[in-house]
């Protein structure tokens, strides 16, 4: 009498990334941020923080985005920073040359500090 067992094959790549997944993978170390932060003069906050990693992230989906819909980002994370809030650490880092404005209400990360594809991070698996 043989017995079959019901056990399914695991996959061997794994599901697609969720958009959170892949914004893990690519997050910046807080360290960098902190360190560009204090180039630009700024101190560090947890606003700037997480504005400068928002669009750090965007900087690999093209670039730039309205302070509309970095502040939703944020509200997507559970950031609660208020539009005016934003729109001021916006303000900030644009005076300090850290991000640059692109018409009205659109903001990205200055060209020299954007990352590049030497930049992009790497897995720490050893397959």
């Amino acid at each position: 009498m043989q017995v079959r067992a019901n056990v399914q094959a695991k996959p061997l790549l794994p599901t697609p990334l969720r958009a959170m997944d892949k914004d893990a993978l690519l997050a910046p170390d807080p360290r960098r941020l902190r360190e560009m932060l204090r180039r630009a003069g700024l101190k560090t906050s947890m606003p700037r923080l997480k504005v400068l990693e928002i669009l750090y992230l965007a900087s690999w989906e093209g670039g730039e985005l309205s302070s509309r819909r970095l502040h939703e980002r944020l509200q997507d994370a559970g950031e609660p920073l208020t539009l005016v809030s934003v729109r001021q650490v916006l303000g900030r880092m644009v005076d300090s040359g850290l991000v640059i404005a692109e018409g009205a209400h659109r903001y990205r990360l200055a060209p020299n500090l954007a990352p590049t594809g030497d930049q992009r991070p790497r897995s720490n698996s050893a397959a």
